[in-house]
């Protein structure tokens, strides 16, 4: 009698719980709607993985897929002038027809007419990869000490002056400027000023000096001998290729050196003045302190001159030499390819284009990956040192 007395308590309590039956199999059934919620949230969790990894791999198919293609594209080019295409200086897209020479070098005459031959076209990278260095080494020569000077200036001297916010604006939005007005800002005010005043001048004071007389000549080739010649000043030359790059890569190092200027501890700053630091002084170690990061702006600057198109080749004369002097015209990567790539008739000339293509994508994203490394693998060292 007891033990039944305590099955019915037990079966009455069964039957009190909301969700469940009596005694029988109706206890072990789930309530739909918990069911339903706990199924959604792992669906959830699946689908925004899969986007997520999808995402990614997208991020990874960009970078790829650019460079697979120029490298396809580019292949007859490669097979043709394999790594010999880097030191070439010959850049010929068209044929040319000349009187064919013995080996004595005296031309060669047939039945009274002279033997003619065709001379196929030829390409060569070294002087628009030369004019890339070059034109980009001016640019931060130019740049780097007014954006270093900038930086310490927003970063130090506009809080106690209340203008940081407008100084920072100001030089923020010159990045927002559109290539094509620099360029154009270049060709009719820069070139004509360097063109009138500063080259010439320039001219009279260093001309005579024996050191430097190869900026302001040129050896040319006349009837197999090497003539000197002084260069025609145009203004539409290396040099302000280089000032229109400095000009324009002035913002991205400015703005990337004040972040990493206003990471440095104020302990570190404080420090040195306690020991007897000039304000100078301070601002020295400031700059060595995070010069790890510096050298990332720089590295990122460099990257942005060496790509840039449409500018550089408004004032750069577009010249496919090698000369010495920066007030002689010059090529760079980017300017060839916006000069010549619509106009590429042959098969090999299009492909050396894309070869071209794919030296400048290259370095670019080595410059790239270098001050990544250098701007966030240094601001991660200090943060985790303070």
């Amino acid at each position: 009698m007891r033990e039944t007395g305590i099955h019915q308590s037990a079966s009455a309590s069964a039957g009190e719980l909301p969700g469940l039956g009596g005694a029988g199999g109706g206890a072990g059934r789930q309530n739909p709607r918990a069911r339903s919620a706990g199924v959604w949230p792992k669906r959830m969790d699946t689908m925004l993985t899969i986007a997520c990894r999808s995402a990614g791999a997208m991020i990874l198919l960009m970078l790829v897929a650019p460079l697979a293609v120029l490298l396809w594209q580019a292949m007859p080019a490669v097979r043709a002038y394999g790594l010999s295409f880097l030191v070439s200086s010959q850049w010929r897209a068209n044929e040319i027809e000349q009187p064919k020479r013995a080996a004595d070098g005296s031309v060669l005459i047939v039945d009274g007419e002279v033997v003619m031959e065709i001379i196929e076209p030829v390409f060569g990278a070294a002087p628009v990869i030369y004019g890339t260095i070059v034109s980009s080494a001016i640019a931060l020569v130019f740049a780097v000490p007014l954006s270093f000077g900038a930086a310490l200036f927003i970063v130090r001297v506009a809080p106690r002056l209340k203008i940081g916010g407008v100084v920072s604006f100001i030089i923020e939005f010159l990045a927002a400027i559109p290539s094509l007005a620099y360029g154009i800002w270049g060709l009719f005010v820069l070139a004509p000023f360097l063109r009138d005043h500063i080259e010439p001048n320039l001219a009279r004071l260093l001309g005579d000096v024996p050191f430097l007389k190869w900026l302001f000549v040129q050896q040319i080739q006349i009837g197999g001998s090497l003539v000197e010649r002084t260069l025609p000043f145009t203004g539409r030359d290396m040099l302000c290729g280089g000032l229109i790059l400095g000009i324009m890569i002035l913002p991205i190092i400015t703005a990337v050196s004040r972040d990493v200027l206003k990471n440095v501890p104020r302990a570190q700053i404080e420090g040195t003045l306690a020991l007897g630091a000039t304000w100078w002084q301070s601002c020295w170690e400031m700059l060595r302190y995070g010069r790890a990061g510096l050298f990332g702006a720089v590295t990122l600057g460099l990257a942005r001159a060496a790509g840039e198109t449409m500018a550089v080749t408004m004032v750069i004369g577009n010249s496919n030499q090698i000369v010495a002097s920066p007030f002689a015209p010059a090529q760079t990567m980017a300017s060839l390819l916006a000069n010549e790539f619509a106009e590429a008739g042959s098969e090999l000339h299009r492909a050396s284009l894309l070869y071209v293509a794919l030296i400048l994508m290259v370095m670019s994203l080595v410059f790239n990956v270098i001050a990544r490394r250098l701007v966030v693998g240094g601001s991660s060292k200090s943060a985790g040192a303070h």
